[in-house]
């Protein structure tokens, strides 16, 4: 929804059709052996070159496109390793999966990350080839030098083996739970491969002083990893807790929330809980979102520890999401100066008392009312359950594409990036995310186990069918949007479909689903995102908005197409009025459009005579029974035109031709003069239709004509301006701001 698919244009198509035509070369030589495997030093050798090669590259480039491609699905393994028989990479067999079987790698070489994290591997008989493990942390996160260690060892469960389009020989991995890393102690690695007992001497508060030193530099990654060394060389109760303690702040800032709260349990006493322990335990529960457990674990340390000075804080800072999470009441202004940074990550809670998730005769599940709203009302404040901002209003930030070989779609922006970080987080963090796993995904099989050795199963895959039905493109802030689009003062027929890089996962707003004839809008204030009724709405009413706008002119068929991602057909008033659309009556209003654009956009001025009467030629070509659905082609050239007929000093003409395009968006209006024969002026919207981003800009025309004929109804236009903006931009504060004329 609303993210930026680029896969019909020329330049895109022809690069995705040259990588599936390499793609289906490979798989040609499905189920063949290897020709031959070069010496191990060879293909060392050859990657060490490529290695400083590319580091070179990326000293010098700025602004890359890195591609990112989804190969054709295939499952991930079920099975513990103990089920799974041995094999060498000499027995493997091209482009296929080896169902049944695992393999026992050492790394051999420093990694190397591109859009997947690579290094040399060879088997127990020297056999070298390259790994390619996708899907894995950020650099940011954890960086590669910590995802992949030279010399250690891991075993690979029922590896898929490749041949790439130089030749060489690969491994690829693209689910994490396929991977187990295995320790220097463990007998599963191979005698030969063993270091010595001596190598690994070294006492449990040594290990731990090293992590704090890793803690001092923010190297979270190799802090977990040296107090995970410090936990296994525990002699004592006390040192394993300290060690506990102390990866909890590991955990928790690499983003491992589940295990960070589980190593704070394990930190400290049952009967008698740390003050770091139950800290730590509070952060965790912040950062998952349970602020009402988050709050009874700080209390309880303000009691244990009155004189902890950082608790206070934190109970306010808990306080306050609690205070949004039940009444529904956000500090804008707050969470507009928290939106400027890099990422926009606000720090609120979800609101959703006035919403609730049910059965949908024929659509699923959906969104409904638990409550009577009103338009503006908001229904649904939402946190993101993921979020990947790609800068949208930052050109010059390296751009990713994210290209699958099955769909045949290419996405530009941060789909890929929250691919990786969704896969992350629900295999560090797999209790906390049922709800993703839940949404919609289609035809898609899902694994019948969900844990295996140890460790949650992830379907990589699937994780990428739920973004890809479930994501939303999102601005920085709907407010930022939207002031740019009204400094442009340019009408729809000029502006491209509304598209963004920056996307994420809202779970909750995830479950309304698409009507053409909308009920609701979605706004954004960084990786917030904002729900509010756009009419009246009764208990009970399912909430509909729009996956992709219904673009003016399309015919039925058309509009159909643009749907069939998703997997249904359209049935609401609109679609339905444009199935019953003779071919003729839709040519004929493309024509009138296009002459109603030329004239509207005259350098020599808008002859408003003539727009006036291809308006009148183009509002026959609707039948009365259409005034329900929206009558699309119309409201924007009655907007444009009431523009002019106020600037021209017609302010009673430009409220009759504003008022039509509300009627064209299907609202209920009187205005004055528009109802004519009343004995006094009069402005009320009795039904409130669709909301564009045009609709304040409209009622705002509106108030300054009444300013001049009726000041008296300014305070009523005024009201609906406020109603409508909020709606657009998801809060009312800034309306002065943006629209001076009102201050």
């Amino acid at each position: 929804m609303d993210i930026k698919d680029v896969s019909h244009i020329g330049e895109y198509a022809q690069y995705l059709e040259r990588i599936k035509d390499m793609a289906e070369r490979a798989l040609r030589r499905k189920g063949q052996m290897a020709r031959e495997h070069p010496p191990p030093d060879q293909v060392k050798a050859r990657f060490l070159m490529n290695l400083e090669l590319s580091n070179i590259q990326a000293r010098s480039q700025k602004g890359v496109v890195a591609t990112s491609q989804v190969p054709a699905p295939y499952a991930p393994c079920v099975r513990s390793v103990s089920e799974l028989k041995p094999m060498m990479i000499s027995t493997m067999r091209l482009e296929m999966h080896h169902r049944g079987k695992r393999i026992v790698l050492r790394i051999r070489t420093p990694p190397q990350r591109m859009t997947a994290v690579m290094a040399i591997v060879q088997d127990e008989e020297d056999t070298a080839v390259l790994l390619q493990l996708y899907n894995q942390p950020d650099e940011s996160v954890m960086p590669v030098s910590e995802i992949i260690r030279r010399d250690s060892v891991l075993i690979i469960k029922e590896p898929f083996f490749k041949c790439a389009t130089d030749g060489s020989y690969s491994l690829r991995v693209d689910h994490p739970s396929d991977i187990i890393w295995l320790e220097d102690t463990d007998e599963k690695i191979p005698p030969k491969w063993r270091k010595p007992v001596h190598t690994l001497a070294n006492d449990s508060k040594s290990i731990r002083m090293q992590g704090n030193d890793a803690v001092q530099s923010q190297s979270w990654a190799v802090a977990q990893r040296l107090y995970t060394s410090a936990i296994q060389a525990a002699v004592t109760t006390e040192e394993e807790q300290m060690a506990y303690l102390n990866r909890s702040l590991a955990n928790l800032r690499l983003g491992h929330l589940e295990n960070a709260m589980l190593d704070a349990a394990l930190g400290s006493d049952a009967d008698l809980p740390s003050e770091k322990g139950l800290f730590r335990e509070a952060r965790a529960h912040y950062e998952l979102k349970n602020f009402s457990l988050c709050m009874e674990r700080l209390q309880m340390l303000a009691e244990s520890h009155p004189e902890n000075r950082a608790v206070k804080p934190e109970i306010d800072r808990c306080t306050a999401r609690l205070h949004e999470q039940q009444s529904g009441e956000y500090d804008f202004p707050r969470m507009y100066k928290q939106a400027k940074l890099t990422p926009p990550l606000i720090d609120c809670a979800t609101f959703s008392a006035n919403v609730e998730v049910r059965q949908s005769p024929g659509r699923g599940r959906g969104l409904f009312t638990t409550k009577p709203v009103s338009a503006g009302q908001l229904l649904l404040c939402e946190k993101a359950f993921a979020y990947s901002y790609a800068g949208d209003d930052q050109p010059e930030k390296s751009q990713t594409i994210l290209m699958n070989l099955s769909t045949n779609k290419i996405i530009i922006g941060g789909q890929a990036d929250l691919l990786k970080q969704i896969v992350q987080k629900i295999y560090h963090s797999p209790q906390s995310s049922h709800s993703f796993c839940d949404l919609h995904h289609g035809d898609y099989a899902t694994a019948a186990v969900s844990e295996s050795d140890g460790a949650p199963v992830v379907d990589s895959f699937l994780v990428e069918k739920i973004i890809s039905l479930n994501s939303f493109g999102a601005p920085r802030t709907s407010r930022l949007w939207f002031a740019r689009e009204f400094s442009d003062n340019i009408t729809t027929g000029d502006r491209k479909q509304t598209s963004h890089t920056t996307s994420g996962i809202w779970l909750l707003a995830s479950r309304i689903n698409h009507s053409c004839v909308t009920n609701c809008r979605r706004a954004f204030i960084g990786d917030m995102q904002i729900v509010r009724a756009t009419k009246d709405l009764e208990a009970g009413t399912e909430l509909l908005f729009y996956y992709k706008p219904a673009s003016p002119l399309d015919s039925y068929e058309e509009t159909q197409k643009s749907l069939s991602h998703w997997g249904f057909t359209c049935s609401c008033n609109l679609c339905t009025e444009k199935k019953s659309i003779p071919e003729n009556t839709l040519q004929r209003r493309k024509s009138l459009c296009a002459k109603l654009k030329i004239a509207l956009q005259s350098r020599r001025g808008t002859d408003t005579s003539k727009v006036q009467r291809l308006f009148e030629q183009l509002e026959e070509t609707y039948p009365e029974t259409t005034a329900n659905a929206g009558r699309m082609e119309l409201w924007d050239p009655c907007f444009a035109l009431g523009d002019t007929l106020l600037e021209g000093g017609k302010p009673e003409d430009a409220i009759i031709m504003i008022t039509k395009g509300f009627e064209a968006l299907g609202y209920l209006i009187t205005a004055y003069p528009a109802s004519g024969g009343m004995e006094r002026p009069q402005l009320e919207v009795k039904q409130w239709g669709r909301v564009t981003e045009y609709v304040p800009i409209a009622f705002l025309t509106l108030f300054m004509a009444y300013a001049r004929l009726s000041p008296e109804l300014c305070m009523i236009a005024k009201k609906y301006i406020e109603i409508s903006y909020c709606v657009v931009v998801g809060e009312r504060d800034t309306v002065c701001d943006v629209f001076a004329e009102l201050a």
